[in-house]
């Protein structure tokens, strides 16, 4: 489910400055805040933007930066459960109008009502997309597998899903921003715990995160889009003309997509130490 919206658009505190930021600083100057340019964005806008070349983590943190050195404006603003940071150029003297426009367009996409929808939306989609491809789920929200109870946190997984004796918990986020660092190595404890392979469904995660959970045994499956519920088509052309956000309606996951997953965990099944470290019943790779 998404919870994006509930999260403050704040660099981690942790995070140490990456050499990258200067790339980052000069990407935005030149492509967004030129001199001569009336334009104003919102922070997530950005780091999806430029997503294919910095972590949503290192496009915070220089725009943070050239705010504090008044390089460009900022202003934050408040629409129910989210609250926005908007970034414009130092000529741009009329900003408001826009931010109001976007602010309004905000507050439709991160209602509760409608993340909800979205989070359900997600799930439903890769629920039939499963049974596409010949695995089976055996549980929701899922807290115990195999006698096995998870108690450290009140977290759980949304899926179980099995095929060919091998169980994968499954985390399923249908947002536009990352899953948050915390939640993802808990999502992992929780596979080791359970002894079963992590799958991550998301638009996008970084690669820092995918290496991660290949490393635990598992996969990441990337949508690149979010994806809105039915008939919330002229939401969804509002968000990607004015915005440019990768969001749309489908009525089912691509089988490119779903083939990945299925393709990887068919070559798996070739490899006599992952069968025999995977399937139900045998001891897993860290049991040792």
């Amino acid at each position: 489910m998404s919870d994006e919206y509930n999260e403050p658009h704040e660099e981690r505190a942790e995070r140490p400055r990456d050499s990258k930021v200067d790339e980052v600083r000069a990407a935005l100057m030149e492509r967004f805040f030129p001199a001569d340019s009336r334009n104003v964005y919102y922070g997530r806008q950005l780091e999806v933007a430029l997503e294919t070349e910095f972590f949503h983590w290192i496009t915070k943190k220089a725009l943070n930066e050239l705010a504090a050195e008044r390089r460009i404006n900022l202003a934050v603003e408040q629409t129910g459960t989210y609250r926005a940071h908007f970034y414009w150029p130092l000529g741009h003297r009329y900003p408001r109008r826009q931010i109001r426009k976007t602010l309004a367009l905000i507050a439709e996409f991160s209602s509760p009502n409608f993340t909800r929808a979205v989070g359900v939306t997600g799930e439903q989609l890769i629920d039939a997309g499963f049974a596409r491809i010949g695995f089976r789920i055996r549980q929701h929200k899922v807290r115990e597998v195999n006698g096995l109870r998870w108690e450290s946190t009140n977290h759980d997984l949304d899926r179980l899903v099995e095929r060919d004796r091998i169980l994968y918990g499954v985390e399923i986020k249908n947002q536009l921003g990352y899953i948050d660092q915390t939640e993802f190595e808990i999502k992992l404890d929780m596979c080791r715990f359970f002894r079963v392979r992590p799958m991550f469904v998301a638009r996008m995660m970084p690669k820092s995160y995918i290496h991660r959970a290949i490393r635990a045994g598992g996969f990441a499956l990337l949508t690149g889009f979010q994806h809105y519920p039915l008939l919330s088509d002229d939401l969804a052309a509002r968000v990607r003309e004015g915005l440019g956000l990768p969001v749309r309606i489908v009525r089912e996951l691509p089988d490119t997509t779903l083939s990945r997953f299925e393709k990887w965990h068919v070559h798996s099944l070739e490899h006599p130490l992952i069968r025999g470290q995977w399937i139900v019943g045998n001891e897993p790779p860290w049991s040792n």
